[in-house]
């Protein structure tokens, strides 16, 4: 485990050193005013079955609003079982040696052409090939949860809690799409 966690601020720190990744230092405001505004919308599933039923179940009523598309990240094996309406693309995870593929046409396409007004990233768990992609996405709300990489990737951080209930911190995400 020690060694995965060195590996992974050697990446950090190599990128940030040839400039891949900068801290994020934009500042946001969040007002109900623009909430109205938001056209393109990407939430990122966890990767991980408890965390995704979680987040399934708290997004279950997830409203729609009129003029704005939803884009879904979902680990490629809960492709069934997820209800939601939008965009749907896959992410193929491999649970051995931590890593995420994303979906070809999502990452030529969309990533490369679309502006979101909202990243979300629900993996309460850092997992630095979703969090590189967020950093190289245009969006003007970036959030995910806190830990000690977050700088980098996240403008609004959420602590998860202490006791680890997911789903009041995937309420809270919720309340701010309403």
């Amino acid at each position: 485990m020690k060694f995965k966690v060195f590996l992974t601020i050697l990446k950090l720190f190599y990128l940030k050193l040839i400039g891949k990744i900068k801290k994020i230092d934009t500042t946001v405001e969040i007002g109900k005013e623009n909430k109205s505004s938001y056209n393109n919308i990407l939430i990122i599933f966890p990767l991980k079955e408890k965390a995704f039923r979680v987040a399934l179940y708290s997004f279950r009523n997830l409203k729609r609003k009129k003029n704005t598309n939803y884009y879904f990240l979902i680990n490629s094996i809960y492709k069934n079982h997820f209800h939601l309406s939008g965009y749907i693309f896959d992410i193929y995870y491999n649970s051995r040696n931590n890593k995420a593929e994303v979906d070809r046409y999502f990452y030529n396409e969309i990533m490369k052409n679309k502006k979101f007004d909202m990243i979300i990233d629900l993996n309460n768990e850092f997992l630095f090939d979703i969090s590189y992609l967020i950093n190289n996405m245009s969006g003007y709300y970036k959030i995910g949860f806190k830990n000690s990489y977050s700088d980098y990737f996240y403008n609004i951080q959420l602590d998860l809690p202490s006791f680890g209930i997911l789903e009041n911190s995937y309420n809270k995400i919720n309340m701010m799409l309403e």
